[in-house]
């Protein structure tokens, strides 16, 4: 017999238990870059634009990334969507793995992860796993959405706040979506 979340969830508070929420769980705060100085906002700009170019690489899911270290500003690792290959091949976790082969599993805190689009649950625990203390992204999930791009509904703000062992420094969304949102909006089907 399979029980149901809401089964389970019936009988515990029939029973008198509660689940217990999380300590933190309101949203981590996401900024928009329309609020960013002058300086912030190109700076994000310019390493959105070579996420951008790695999105090129796959038009129909054109979901690319790049890991970036934040105090010199190079490149240390990108990735784009390779779902057809395996599901999981995020633009963001293809980034992780090319990440890791380059540098070891270590240096997180010094980088910062840009990405075409809001990062997915799968995406966002994956990057909070790896404690990636800033993420800068173009179009959000509701544009992915609209765009007809099928997703889960959890914002990557809400993922973050939902992790007890994770505080982002930065989320930053909007850099460059209009630019991306006409890349989902217009790909090939």
């Amino acid at each position: 017999m399979t029980v149901s979340r809401r089964e389970l969830l019936l009988a515990g508070t029939a029973a008198g238990m509660t689940l217990a929420a999380p300590a933190h769980s309101a949203d981590a705060v996401v900024q928009d870059a329309r609020q960013l100085l002058p300086e912030e906002r190109q700076r994000h700009e310019k390493h959105m634009r070579l996420a951008i170019a790695e999105a090129a690489k796959n038009p129909q899911w054109p979901f690319g990334a790049v890991i970036v270290h934040e105090a010199s500003g190079h490149v240390m690792a990108a990735g784009v969507n390779d779902g057809s290959r395996n599901p999981t091949l995020h633009g963001e976790i293809a980034a992780l793995n090319d990440y890791v082969s380059h540098n070891g599993n270590t240096r997180w805190p010094e980088t910062t992860l840009y990405t075409t689009g809001e990062p997915c649950p799968m995406c966002m625990s994956a990057i909070a796993w790896a404690g990636i203390p800033r993420v800068v992204w173009a179009t959000s999930i509701a544009g992915l959405s609209r765009a007809g791009i099928g997703q889960i509904g959890i914002g990557a703000a809400t993922v973050a706040a939902a992790a007890d062992f994770y505080r982002p420094e930065q989320l930053i969304g909007g850099v460059l979506a209009a630019h991306t949102d006409l890349l989902f909006q217009e790909r090939p089907k």
